[in-house]
């Protein structure tokens, strides 16, 4: 071996044979790297263009050859049988007429009907509109948004009887006690509404078309609460919490396993909801207006619906709850972002479930839940009072039962207001009143009780059982070393 000074170990210069060979091997492997992905590119390009272009042609197309529906269906049983097994654990519904029409999304369209004439820009057109009628200001004088509750009641006398004129008075009387506790308006109709010549009512179609109205007509209104003629207000004490909406245009009672899973019929409610007043809700109720026309494009999409909604009845015309439904399925990306599925009160609770507990209600709880404690809206779904023969549904509520249970809910609401004149019903079952305080002696003292009997009561903290939430903070700036605790325990002090 030659010595350095014999010029034996020379540095290897820069861009030498070993240095290029490694340079091109990393070059060689990253093109094919590089043509690898493009292949692969290439081939999921491909297997997804077709796939979406064999499920289009097979769906819409009326001219596809046999052989292109037989491929579209396999492909669809496919992609299914991958779902269900990565998702084996959730119970899914059959794949029925409705899987197939949801998964392909198809909409349904009535040409040439709407509520009006479209409406467009109203955000910046109301925004003008407060400004220049500081008089009409969009918040109460609480600060809080102002509300407008909408109910209806059939134009004339009920087919049933006076006893169920009776209740709608009595149903009335309640939603005005309400408003009148929270400084909410009113606004009552008793009028059937045509569109062209089509009847909106009937139904419950004619709810979309008054809201409409209302809309475009008190632009200082921030919410709409629809609540239907044969609901309650069951909790006088119960506010709506309209802080938790911020952002959001429609609120619904309802579930989202049953909307987009089961794709039930009956997985939201529109006996009562909250709109706002906005472009986003005027443009909703014109695409949920499409199956409102009366005679074959109703029945059509009454058809529909039973076909693709899970529990719903047979021959049954298109109904706006149903709509609703197939309306946030089929356009779930246009629309899901701005509804709110509420489930943490009350907002509809059905009648057959609530008021048999009043009772225990009344003797464990106290108004302003609006929850399972102290149910805030109780709705007679399926009783129909005011049709004749009762109207009911099915045999599962007789005109005896419906009857019962409207005046206890009617009592149960009226004993927490007949409170603040020192009132209530004899029981749930009775319109007599007795006396139960005297308001007279200090009326303002009497009045502050009562009101504070509507509130609700302030949760107890409830002490957690967790041992580091429960553990001693160490004191900031002081030792706490094993030596300052030994010299704590024998009784000397360290030095601070």
């Amino acid at each position: 071996m030659r010595s350095p000074a014999a010029g034996g170990w020379r540095l290897q210069p820069r861009g030498s044979v070993g240095g290029s060979k490694l340079t091109k091997r990393i070059i060689h492997n990253i093109r094919i790297a590089l043509l690898c992905a493009f292949v692969t590119l290439l081939v999921l390009r491909g297997t997804v263009g077709v796939n979406r272009r064999l499920v289009h042609i097979a769906t819409f197309s009326n001219r596809a050859p046999p052989g292109v529906n037989k491929a579209a269906d396999d492909i669809e049983r496919i992609l299914r049988e991958i779902h269900a097994d990565a998702d084996a654990d959730v119970t899914k519904p059959p794949a029925t007429t409705a899987t197939r029409h949801y998964d392909r999304g198809v909409a349904w369209s009535t040409a040439n009907y709407s509520l009006g004439p479209r409406v467009t820009r109203w955000n910046a057109r109301r925004r003008r509109w407060l400004h220049l009628n500081p008089g009409f200001p969009s918040r109460d004088a609480r600060g809080r948004p102002r509300v407008l509750l909408v109910t209806a009641s059939p134009p004339g006398p009920c087919d049933t009887g006076p006893a169920a004129d009776h209740f709608l008075l009595k149903a009335t009387k309640n939603k005005i006690d309400y408003c009148r506790l929270h400084g909410i308006e009113l606004a009552a109709h008793d009028m059937l509404m045509r569109v062209d010549g089509a009847l909106a009512g009937g139904g419950g179609w004619g709810k979309l078309l008054m809201l409409r109205r209302l809309m475009l007509a008190h632009p200082e209104v921030e919410w709409l609460w629809w609540v239907e003629h044969d609901a309650l207000v069951t909790d006088m004490g119960f506010e709506l919490p309209l802080a938790r909406y911020e952002g959001v245009h429609l609120v619904v009672h309802g579930n989202h396993y049953l909307l987009f899973n089961l794709r039930s019929w009956a997985a939201v409610s529109t006996g009562s909801f909250l709109i706002r007043n906005c472009q986003w809700s005027l443009d909703l109720l014109d695409a949920w207006a499409v199956m409102a026309p009366r005679g074959r494009a109703r029945r059509d999409a009454g058809e529909l619906l039973t076909a693709t909604l899970h529990g719903r009845p047979a021959a049954l015309e298109a109904d706006d709850q149903s709509a609703l439904v197939h309306l946030l399925i089929t356009e779930k990306e246009r629309w899901m972002e701005k509804v709110y599925l509420e489930n943490e009160y009350y907002l509809h609770g059905h009648w057959a479930g609530i008021v048999d507990k009043y009772e225990e209600v009344m003797e464990k709880h106290h108004p302003g839940y609006g929850d399972d404690r102290w149910p805030f809206v109780t709705q007679f779904v399926g009783c129909k009072p005011c049709i004749g023969g009762g109207g009911n549904s099915s045999e599962e509520y007789p005109v005896d039962r419906c009857a019962r249970g409207m005046e206890r809910a009617f009592n149960f609401a009226d004993n927490q207001v007949l409170r603040l004149l020192g009132f209530q019903h004899e029981s749930l079952a009775s319109a007599e009143v007795r006396r139960v305080a005297n308001r007279s002696a200090d009326p303002l003292e009497a009045k502050e009780e009562a009101l504070s009997f509507l509130k609700r009561p302030k949760d107890p903290v409830v002490q957690s059982h967790d041992v580091r939430k429960n553990r001693k903070r160490k004191r900031r700036g002081k030792r706490d070393s094993v030596l300052d605790r030994m010299l704590m325990r024998l009784g000397l002090r360290p030095e601070s």
